[in-house]
Order: C-alpha cells, then sequence, then structure tokens
C-alpha cells in the first residue's frame, strides 16, 4: 500500500499537516498538492482545531516543485497553469485559521512560496532557504519573498541562481519569526502555536483577517496574481530555450554543474 503524500494528525487544539515525501524531501508532486488541497479542507472544517502547523516529515521541509519532463505549450496555457498554483497558495494565505511553518533542512523555490503564505514561520537556525539552481523562470518564486524581506534582498537573492540563506540569516531578513536549534524545533514550535491557540477561535479568525486586509491594500493579492504572466513570458526567452536545451543534452546534474563553472 503506498504511503500518503500529507499526514494529518493533532494535539488538542493544534493541528498538524505533514508533507510526507522524504525520499523525494518533500517534493510538490501534482498528486501531493491535490492531497494538500483536501487535507485544508478537513482541517477547516474541523472546529476542534484552532491552529495548523504546516512541517515536512524527514530531512527537509520541501525543495520546491517536483520537476518534470519540460513540454511545450502555449503562453496562456503555462500563465493558466501557472496561475492554479498561485491561486493554491492565495487559498493557504486565506486560511481562516493561523497557520505555522515548520521548516528544518531544505525549503527551496516553490516549498518558499508555501511559507511566504503562512503567518508565522519558525525555523531551525541551520535550514537552508533558497532559489532554484538554474535560471528557468522568473517573476514566480522571487515576488513572493519582496514582501518579507524587501526588494534588495529579494533580487539579490532571486537574480542569483541557487542562492540560499540559513534560518538564522532568514530569521534576520525577517522571511521567518524565530530560529531555534533543531532539537528544540518541534517543542518551540508547539508551545508557539498553543500560545496561539488560548485565543478562542472566532477572535482568532478576526485578527487574521485583520492583518491580511493591510498586506491586501498593499497589493499583496494583485501582486502575486501578476507572477504567472510574468513568469509565462520568461519562459519564452531564449535564454530559458538555452537552458533546457542543456538539460536535454547534459541532464540536469550536469546541466547545473555546466552552469556554475561558467566563467563571467
Amino acid at each position: 500500500m503506498a504511503e500518503k503524500n500529507i499526514l494529518i494528525e493533532r494535539i488538542g487544539k493544534i493541528g498538524y499537516l505533514i508533507l510526507n515525501r522524504p525520499q523525494k524531501l518533500n517534493a510538490l508532486s501534482v498528486e501531493l498538492l491535490n492531497d494538500f488541497d483536501k487535507a485544508l479542507d478537513e482541517i477547516e472544517a474541523d472546529n476542534e482545531i484552532s491552529v495548523l502547523i504546516i512541517k515536512g516529515e524527514g530531512r527537509a521541509f520541501s525543495v520546491g516543485y517536483d520537476v518534470v519532463e519540460h513540454t511545450q505549450v502555449t503562453v496562456t496555457e503555462d500563465r493558466d497553469n501557472l496561475e492554479d498554483y498561485t491561486r493554491r497558495w492565495l487559498r493557504l494565505w486565506e486560511f481562516p485559521k493561523p497557520v505555522i511553518a515548520q521548516v528544518q533542512g531544505y525549503a527551496l523555490a516553490g516549498g518558499t512560496q508555501l511559507l511566504a503564505c503562512c503567518d508565522i514561520v519558525i525555523t531551525d537556525k541551520d535550514a537552508q532557504f533558497g532559489f532554484p539552481s538554474l535560471p528557468l523562470g522568473g517573476g514566480f518564486v522571487g515576488i513572493y519573498w519582496g514582501w518579507h524581506v524587501g526588494p534588495q534582498r529579494a533580487k539579490l537573492l532571486d537574480l542569483t541562481a541557487g542562492s540560499r540563506i540559513s534560518g538564522k540569516e532568514a530569521t534576520e531578513y525577517g522571511f521567518a519569526a524565530r530560529c531555534f536549534d533543531g532539537d528544540s524545533l518541534e517543542e518551540e514550535t508547539l508551545n508557539i502555536a498553543r500560545g496561539i491557540a488560548k485565543t478562542p477561535l472566532d477572535v482568532l479568525k478576526l485578527k487574521k483577517k485583520a492583518h491580511n486586509r493591510i498586506l491586501e491594500q498593499q497589493g499583496f493579492r494583485n501582486a502575486l496574481l501578476f507572477g504567472p504572466e510574468q513568469d509565462a513570458i520568461i519562459h519564452t526567452a531564449e535564454g530559458i530555450k538555452m537552458m533546457y536545451q542543456k538539460i536535454n543534452e547534459l541532464g540536469l546534474k550536469e546541466t547545473i554543474k555546466w552552469f556554475n563553472e561558467q566563467n563571467v
């Protein structure tokens, strides 16, 4: 029997949504994301759960979207597909209960989109946050970062393929709220969730909505929905086509090696 992609657990008023593809470092496959949506529905409907913690099983939170074979699609089809992903993260942003992400190991690329739409990120100080190792798009992941770390840091990280920062740096930058030693991360995250869960759920829902309204007034929602359009356009650039040609010729790992060895 196949392992479930998503696990749901509960401790008192705290619900856990666990990404459960540890052998793939919790890469975000289509199947996992579909199960993620269903898990959110289940947790939202459970009035005994006041706070949700999202975490990854094994050595990573998530290394981002599952790498699949590149297929040729129209710009419109590409944009529509990317918008489906974006609306999923906006649904998480709108989730009526407070959402805490608990991060260990790696949180990369699409995995950071998930984090950027949580209310609070708690991380192992030695976790690694970052971007894809090859410049295969643009405007889809990086724009999530600017809302948390500011435009200069977001550009520095996004424009440098394969960039990484530690959990400690992510906290200093404002992408995470708190960082802890790895061996205390689980306990400390649960303690934070329990502190929040003392407030009645109806009050938590209203307070969260009030905070989100401010970012929405500043353009958060529209900016994220602009990302799919920008990314779909960038996918037509000659530089992107060349990257995929290299992947077809050399394979992904050798293309990353080739890219990093370039003299400029």
